[in-house]
């Protein structure tokens, strides 16, 4: 026991003393500071002009004040000067200070921000990198959506499993986004989902969802954010890796408790327009946010798009659809959307999404400004599994109703869930090559709809998308012997030669 406290006293010491200190070096510069090795100073506070209320300094773990850095407050951007010093006139209703993490120093997910009190100064301290990351992988997951114990329990063991042991191969840096929905209207979990999200090697930064903001007793009244911000910090910010600058967003308004609608503020419109004035043209610049956006008429869809017309690469992701589609915007930009597949497939129940899509997510390689490498990874099966083979007259479904794909025998349906225009999907009679496969699109798909609806009895409003991925192919041989062969933009190559007869493998992993 007297260990114990003089170790407790020794500990309380130290904490006090890191408190009284100026320094703006690292804990450990602090610690392992010994003999007459000085410890470095934070940069003079310079005195803010007349109105500012929110200011400090950015230097580096040396106490070096670094110039550029651009700081917001949610609502306005500036970047410091040579002195290593912001300042602004805080927005009444803003709740953080942070910065958009450079390029050349570490990017840490929960020390990029700092929640905003009666104090007007706030200081930040980054590392600086080793080497430079321009080329690293990126993680792009979608709606966890945990509503109890048990789904939390299926995504560290099925979701999480299987991503850790994908980040043990991965020999390039990687960073994750979280494209929403963390909870499903369970913001008593959130704390939880936010120590799982940060169990990994990478950093994740996640976007809010809708069933991530807080249901209000009075129903008339729109639900607050409180919860997510208490765990994740600010709703819009953004942040950069080598030559990519990435764009969190908020596109989730409620009218009350219960109805919302995608869509951006003005606000929102304007920080992101002055966030952008710091980022160079040439750089990739991905926005992600939770509704897909599409071709839609949500309120300042094309304000927000038209910021980016300067801008040579760019890529929107998104979630909330429960299932993957690859979409073209063509207006006012042409822009690719990337609209990410369930982590937790149909709400936990099975493993598939709406669309068939298996559980999953998506992995990124991004060297410079472009992608060169991209695949839907499902949990629990290799990289290798991205086509779901039917025969066209296969019926699937039970009590509550059949599907089918309305084919004969002789045909051949494809689901290949991260399809997009730069596809090929070739077919193979006895090994005879025999030109390329037929876009169809189902509404539902039938292997999908038919155990989600016909066995489970499922709302059916939250399974009829159109498949957005389907292909289908008429044998000049009912009995040869079938070869799908998919080859993506990148120049993967994927085969199938499985078909599919039964849901088994929609309720359990085979």
């Amino acid at each position: 026991m007297k260990n114990f406290l003089s170790y407790s006293l020794g500990v309380v010491l130290v904490m006090a003393l890191s408190f009284c200190c100026l320094s703006c070096s690292s804990d450990n510069d602090i610690t392992a500071d010994k003999g007459n090795t000085p410890t470095p100073s934070k940069p003079k506070v310079p005195t803010p002009d007349a109105g500012n209320d929110l200011y400090g300094i950015i230097c580096d773990n040396g106490g070096n004040p670094l110039k550029d850095i651009v700081v917001s407050d949610g609502y306005q951007c500036v970047a410091t000067d040579s002195r290593g010093f912001y300042q602004m006139k805080r927005n009444e209703k803003a709740e953080f200070v942070s910065y958009s993490i450079p390029a050349e120093y570490k990017a840490k997910s929960t020390q990029f921000y700092q929640k905003l009190s009666s104090a007007k100064e706030y200081d930040f301290k980054l590392d600086k990198l080793a080497d430079s990351e321009n080329h690293f992988y990126l993680v792009a997951m979608a709606d966890p959506q945990v509503t109890n114990n048990k789904e939390i329990s299926r995504f560290t063991e099925e979701t999480l499993h299987d991503l850790k042991a994908v980040l043990s191969t991965l020999q390039l840096p990687v960073y994750g986004i979280c494209l929403g929905d963390i909870v499903n209207n369970k913001p008593e979990h959130m704390r939880a989902m936010k120590t799982l999200l940060n169990s990994t090697t990478m950093p994740m930064f996640p976007c809010i969802g809708n069933h991530d903001k807080d249901p209000q007793t009075d129903k008339s009244v729109p639900r607050t954010t409180t919860t997510y911000t208490r765990q994740f910090g600010p709703l819009n910010y953004s942040f950069n890796r080598g030559k990519v600058h990435f764009i969190c967003l908020d596109n989730i308004i409620f009218s009350n408790s219960d109805e919302y609608v995608g869509g951006f503020s003005d606000e929102q419109v304007e920080w992101m327009r002055q966030d952008l004035q710091y980022v160079p043209k040439n750089n990739l610049v991905i926005v992600y946010y939770h509704i897909p956006i599409r071709n839609s008429n949500i309120q300042n869809r094309d304000a927000i798009l038209s910021l980016l017309k300067e801008f040579n690469h760019v890529k929107l992701m998104c979630g909330h659809t429960h299932y993957n589609q690859n979409f073209q915007i063509t207006t006012p930009i042409q822009v690719e959307e990337r609209i990410t597949g369930a982590a937790c497939g149909a709400w936990w129940h099975g493993v598939i999404c709406a669309d068939g899509t298996p559980n999953g997510y998506a992995i990124y390689e991004i060297n410079g400004n472009e992608f060169v490498d991209n695949y839907y990874k499902s949990t629990r099966f290799d990289r290798s599994f991205q086509i779901r083979l039917h025969h066209g007259d296969a019926t699937f479904g039970g009590d509550y109703g059949i599907f089918n794909y309305n084919l004969t025998s002789d045909y051949v349906v494809a689901n290949i869930w991260n399809y997009d225009s730069s596809w090929h999907v070739g077919i193979y009679e006895d090994d005879v090559y025999m030109g390329e496969m037929t876009y169809h699109a189902y509404k539902p798909d039938a292997w999908a709809g038919g155990y989600m609806l016909g066995v489970l009895n499922r709302n059916p409003d939250n399974y009829s998308p159109t498949s957005a991925h389907e292909f289908v192919y008429k044998l000049h041989n009912p009995h040869a012997k079938v070869r799908v062969v998919a080859t993506d933009g990148y120049g993967n190559t994927y085969t199938q030669t499985d078909f599919v007869s039964d849901i088994f493998s929609a309720v359990q992993y085979q």
